[in-house]
């Protein structure tokens, strides 16, 4: 068969192979590569001009498509990234010898493409020193009324508050601390990630190696005092469990039917007998069960809530304190007080990539100096 007649979707699966971290199916990278592209193999089928197969790919189909992704209700940036995957998968393909060219590639084809999302470095969230300061004087009032309260307000207030304290100062990534439903190794940060005493954390990190991260002295008090009261059964507890109730029943269902081999009808009549979390939380340290992690989103969800407690309201496009931004944030300050190189540090990035990100930082500070030089040389 003439390698250009083969269907544009077969080698799809070996390509995302190739570009799998950490074993095939792994990593939001791969997840994210598939989405695109399925979404592009998706549009082929619709759009009456284009083909299915490799022979009847060119310039032409990828700018109808980048046509059609800036038609739809996505940001300048996600269409941007989603042409770029689709542009990745073509590339590999040239490579592999079923294309003579990467067509995506061509000046033509990438026309309707919005150019830049029109945001600069410091556009993006990062929660100033204000937000800071707002958010974490809410959560500390919220944990010290809880205080000498029993139950889940109290847990929940003091969770809520070291969760804050972590975005705040650590710099890391929400999908590094939360659990991922989408990513089977992604179960949340557990207390035996954790080390207090040391002020690190071991975290899967965006390049799926396990990493010590900073914990600053900002957060150990938030964490030792929630810890307490928490009360963890073990290391594999997660530091920021789910409340969702129906969640919770439903790994004491699980556990108890897995573990100890009850009948349903003995699950449901002991299920039946808890009033709440508090309860639920108790069996489940009597029976050595775990509760699940929050994911991503209910992190999202809770400082949604929080910002609404607090009287927070952003004027962009969340509206709230996003967990990127406290990364962003704390990323803002160690570039401007301990430099790029120290900021790539506590981020986890290389400094190419965080001099790109806090570039406006920069900026700024030429700005004065070339402004300084000119005065003294004019003086």
């Amino acid at each position: 068969m003439n390698p250009e007649s083969i269907p544009i979707a077969e080698p799809l699966e070996e390509f995302l192979r190739s570009k799998s971290k950490g074993g095939e199916g792994s990593g939001n990278y791969r997840r994210n590569l598939e989405r695109c592209v399925e979404d592009f193999l998706e549009w082929l089928e619709t759009d009456p001009q284009s083909g299915e197969t490799f022979d009847e790919l060119d310039a032409r189909t990828f700018r109808r498509y980048a046509r059609d992704l800036t038609e739809r209700e996505l940001t300048p940036g996600t269409v941007q990234t989603y042409y770029a995957q689709v542009s990745a998968y073509v590339g590999w393909c040239v490579r592999e010898g079923l294309l003579e060219a990467n067509y995506a590639q061509r000046n033509v084809a990438k026309e309707p493409l919005p150019e830049t999302d029109g945001r600069r470095s410091g556009d993006q969230q990062a929660w100033t020193d204000e937000h800071r300061s707002l958010i974490t004087r809410y959560v500390d009032t919220r944990a010290h009324d809880a205080a000498d309260e029993k139950g889940l307000d109290a847990i929940q207030a003091f969770r809520d508050r070291a969760l804050v304290y972590v975005l705040c100062y650590s710099g890391v990534r929400g999908g590094e601390i939360f659990a991922d439903p989408k990513d089977e190794r992604r179960n949340g940060l557990m207390w035996g990630d954790i080390s207090l005493e040391d002020r690190t954390m071991t975290v899967l990190a965006k390049k799926q190696n396990w990493s010590d991260r900073s914990l600053p002295n900002q957060t150990i008090n938030p964490m030792a005092r929630y810890r307490k009261i928490l009360d963890p059964a073990g290391d594999d507890w997660p530091v920021f469990p789910t409340f969702h109730l129906p969640t919770l029943y439903e790994t004491l269902r699980t556990g108890l039917r897995n573990e100890y081999d009850r009948s349903r009808g003995e699950i449901e009549e002991f299920v039946d007998e808890l009033t709440g979390q508090t309860d639920v939380f108790e069996a489940l340290r009597e029976h050595g069960l775990v509760p699940p992690s929050i994911n991503t989103d209910g992190a999202r969800r809770i400082m949604r809530r929080l910002c609404e407690g607090a009287d927070i309201d952003l004027d962009d496009a969340h509206g709230y304190l996003a967990p990127h931004g406290g990364r962003r944030g704390a990323g803002e300050v160690m570039v401007r007080q301990r430099g790029f190189t120290a900021a790539a540090r506590l981020l986890d990035n290389s400094e190419a990539v965080v001099r790109k990100s806090y570039s406006h930082i920069e900026a700024k500070e030429m700005a004065k100096d070339a402004g300084d030089a000119f005065a003294e040389h004019d003086a």
